[in-house]
């Protein structure tokens, strides 16, 4: 995996053209391997990146490398417009010149034969798949990436780098300052949607897609404002709930330690005991 800062892209775009989706448009789940990013200038659509779905309409942009599983569905009564374009963040795949790669299934991907593997390190957000809503300001690219792409001229393959650089810039930006919201309201948003989802896959990698952010990144901020990690907070808030029901119900400990999101009871066992000093069964005596 090549460590980057934005300021070291150098994007080769591979193909740039817009796309009408008729009416019954549909893919399956499939990797590319490259980059991609999509636009939608009208209609609606249903896109799935990994194990998230999104409703996309005008304004809607995605963005992803690789490693991403992903699938569109036209859900619109006419057709639907999207721009399309396949490229690398550093020309690493400069000597590939298929204008689209082909996709593969999920069964048939192999990460390592991705033309790149990057990982940034000032937008760790640009490291998994984006969602972004609001933004017909990148219109203005994407019209004059499209006339260099099917209109070969001298300098095409330079001016649509430049552009494809500030359409990546610009989306930077918007993941950077966000809706101006501060890291507490980012603790406050984890914090609940943990509360509220503790039997459910909690890992670090999982919380970190839900909101858009890389874990590390949200761990970190989680560590300054409440003094707990995310893996911390997470198995407190299992077991607090743990405690509730053994006080509550008839239910038996494997049960509750089932119930909490734990997958081993004696994990269950040694974690609780660690923050009660007594073992749950304690509670059943």
């Amino acid at each position: 995996m090549r460590k980057l800062v934005l300021a070291d892209i150098r994007p080769h775009v591979r193909y740039s053209k817009p796309l009408l989706l008729p009416e019954d448009f549909s893919t399956t789940a499939v990797h590319a391997y490259d980059a991609r990013l999509i636009y939608f200038f009208s209609g609606s659509a249903k896109v799935k990146l990994d194990d998230r779905s999104y409703n996309a309409s005008r304004g809607s942009l995605f963005l992803w490398q690789s490693a991403t599983c992903y699938s569109i569905v036209n859900c619109d009564a006419a057709e639907t417009k999207m721009m399309a374009i396949n490229f690398d963040y550093v020309g690493t795949g400069t000597s590939v010149t298929t204008p689209a790669l082909p996709t593969v299934s999920d069964r048939l991907y192999r990460r390592e034969n991705a033309i790149e593997s990057i990982y940034f390190e000032d937008v760790p957000q640009l490291n998994m798949p984006v969602h972004l809503d609001g933004m017909q300001t990148l219109e203005r690219i994407f019209q004059p990436m499209s006339d260099e792409y099917n209109y070969p001229r001298p300098f095409d393959k330079l001016m649509l780098s430049s552009l494809m650089q500030q359409a990546i810039f610009t989306v930077a930006r918007k993941l950077t300052l966000g809706s101006g919201e501060k890291p507490s309201g980012l603790v406050e948003r984890v914090t609940e949607y943990i509360r509220e989802n503790f039997a459910g896959d909690l890992s670090n990698e999982a919380i970190g897609r839900h909101f858009n952010y890389h874990p590390n990144y949200i761990n970190r901020v989680m560590q300054k404002h409440i003094g707990q990690s995310l893996h911390q907070y997470v198995l407190s808030c299992r077991v607090s709930r743990a405690l509730e029901m053994l006080q509550t119900t008839n239910l038996s400990v494997t049960e509750v330690s089932e119930r909490v999101g734990f997958s081993s009871i004696k994990h269950f066992s040694q974690t609780f005991k660690s923050i009660y000093g007594y073992s749950p069964i304690h509670f059943r005596d």
